[in-house]
């Protein structure tokens, strides 16, 4: 083998044309060679290649460029090795095969970083939504109604004496719309409360699938204040509560849309955090016979908490400490439903009543009245999923005989019971656990969502005709007087939410 320090050997002895003709001839593979495109064997000063230099006018260097091996030395054929190459392979293919391995790499990163994110977005979800009964639906319409949307609505009369009817509801993109109905303009008006760019509330500023309350201040027949309140996104299993006002000074319309810039921080949010699953309830003084002030409930790890509102010179106060009762405290993450009663005489009771679920596991009542919290069990044990709605009927007089007698409707759901919407209500001074399910509320039964208010219209989440949910409302036809009509309801139509 030749040392590191042999090489070829090339010429320096001046050709001999003659002899390089028969050396062509000679030898074929020094005549292959010369076929190839790196040496023109007729190139001239007006047609040659980079490669091949002229030595002057009609003169041609037949010199080849590279080393070439003579025969006998090795039976190896030598190659050319004038072109570059990079870790031993030429650069064309090295570049190839790098460009390659790099389309590859990205593609396998693009791939791992989709599933990551597809995986985070569906555990997000089913963490949102694992409570909640019903089908995703279709999510792609970023404006369409979320499919495990909390409800939440009010109602009150207005100067004319007509009819109006709120509900609250969230969409897709964790936004907060409010449709109204005003009985003399017959029409679903929908508008915005948190659209994710105004008031500087972003969607980061709503928990997908937060609870929801919503109440009416009433100042007189013609002047009323909206509350809504809702729920900040978990943080360490808590929600901070988020509220806004819309003021009287605004022009509450319930026949056109109301800009979302015209609702306004109230002091109560921030100031309150409830359990993340927790529900929320509200109460705006809705009469002068009424109670006088706002109130907003909710449930932390050890009962009922309430804040009221009275006047801009005291504000929102709370003392800090649940509502304590002489019955068992709410079950983790109960159902809150609120339901106002009313006087007809100063010498009347009136109250607010938050019905929820027990750790006992029995359908409770707390009565906020007089300046004083009473609790009661309605004789009903629920499921720690069901879905509470409620409101009264008549007015609470202690004289006997009064025309107008005081009554609870409540309406339960468990879906562990699969019973469809069950009714416990109050009467001549008693609870009753009806038997039999209410029929004309069965749609209601498959996503296990509603609310009622104090004009007697229940708002329930249905399957709508396409992929995702409905909000449909029902009218209480019963008599307070005959309780075999208390089941008795007439569904009137879709809530109109399409923004």
């Amino acid at each position: 083998m030749n040392s590191s320090t042999d090489r070829y050997d090339y010429s320096t002895l001046e050709v001999d044309t003659e002899a390089q003709e028969r050396n062509q001839k000679q030898y074929a593979e020094t005549a292959a060679a010369a076929q190839l495109p790196e040496v023109n064997q007729h190139a001239n000063e007006d047609l040659n290649y980079p490669e091949v230099v002229a030595g002057g006018k009609g003169i041609i260097d037949p010199t080849l460029p590279e080393a070439v091996h003579t025969p006998g030395t090795d039976a190896e054929k030598i190659l050319s090795t004038s072109e570059p190459r990079i870790c031993g392979m030429r650069r064309k293919i090295f570049w190839a095969v790098l460009i390659g391995a790099v389309v590859v790499i990205i593609a396998i990163v693009v791939g791992v970083v989709a599933g990551v994110l597809t995986t985070r977005h569906n555990d997000s979800t089913s963490d949102t939504t694992g409570n909640q009964s019903g089908a995703q639906g279709d999510t792609s319409n970023a404006t369409a109604l979320f499919t495990n949307t909390n409800l939440a609505t009010a109602n009150f009369t207005d100067e004319f004496g007509n009819e109006n009817y709120l509900v609250a509801y969230q969409l897709n993109n964790k936004a907060i719309y409010l449709s109204a109905w005003n009985s003399s303009h017959k029409s679903w008006v929908v508008s915005p409360i948190v659209d994710g760019k105004t008031n500087n509330l972003g969607f980061d500023s709503v928990r997908k699938g937060t609870a929801l309350a919503l109440d009416i201040y009433a100042y007189n027949s013609s002047s009323r204040d909206i509350h809504v309140y809702w729920q900040l996104p978990d943080s360490g299993g808590l929600s901070t509560i988020k509220a806004l006002t819309y003021n009287s000074q605004k022009g509450i319309s319930t026949q056109t849309a109301i800009p979302a810039a015209n609702w306004i921080d109230s002091a109560a949010g921030n100031n309150y955090i409830s359990t993340a699953g927790s529900s929320l309830a509200s109460y705006g003084k809705q009469c002068d016979l009424c109670n006088q002030y706002t109130y907003l409930y909710w449930q932390t790890s050890n009962g009922i908490r309430e804040a009221s509102y009275q006047n801009s010179s005291t504000g929102w106060y709370s003392d800090n400490s649940v509502i304590q009762v002489n019955i068992s405290p709410p079950s983790d993450n109960s159902s809150l439903a609120q339901a106002h009663v009313a006087a007809a005489t100063t010498n009347g009771h009136r109250s607010m009543n938050i019905f929820y679920r027990s750790t006992a596991s029995a359908l409770s009542q707390i009565i906020n009245g007089d300046g004083r919290y009473v609790g009661h069990e309605l004789g009903r044990d629920v499921g720690p999923r069901t879905t509470i709605a409620a409101f009264s009927t008549g007015f609470n007089e202690t004289s006997t005989g009064w025309s107008q007698p005081l009554g609870f409707q409540v309406l339960t759901m468990d879906p562990a019971a699969n019973d469809g919407v069950q009714l416990t209500y109050y009467k001549g001074n008693s609870w009753t656990a009806a038997n039999n399910q209410v029929q004309d509320l069965s749609d209601c039964k498959a996503r296990g969502t509603m609310v009622a208010n104090h004009a007697r219209r229940v708002y329930c989440l249905v399957s709508g005709n396409g992929d995702g949910p409905e909000i449909v409302e029902y009218a209480w036809q019963g008599n307070p007087d005959d309780p075999a009509t208390y089941s008795n309801y007439n569904r009137i139509g879709t809530v109109v939410t399409t923004v």
